[in-house]
């Protein structure tokens, strides 16, 4: 008697753990589908943003070469500018020291 109820606790154990045993099997099976597509949809989001970040990247140092240009055309506007000023400054100069004379 001793030792057949061991026998029968083990198939009687056997029979509903088995049971479960499937179950957790699909599930974890079912689980691994889904992080391997996690993973596929992180990799292509990881990707996207990294070319939306050299876009991004590659826009700014447009602009900043873009920004360059206009400071140097600004720079030699305003050297001209200056340039400009000094010389009507002169004809300014001149123009008051001839206009005495053709007043007179």
């Amino acid at each position: 008697m001793s030792d057949e109820e061991p026998t029968k606790r083990f198939d009687t154990e056997d029979r509903t753990i088995q049971p479960m045993l499937e179950t957790l099997l699909r599930e974890f099976r079912s689980f691994r589908v889904e992080m391997t597509e996690f993973r596929t949809k992180m990799s292509e989001f990881r990707t996207e943003t990294n070319a939306r970040f050299a876009k991004l990247e590659q826009s700014g140092e447009h602009a900043d070469v873009r920004l360059d240009r206009i400071e140097s055309l600004a720079n030699q506007t305003r050297a001209e500018m200056l340039g400009l000023r000094a010389d009507f400054k002169d004809l300014s100069a001149q123009l008051r020291e001839s206009l005495p004379s053709l007043v007179k």
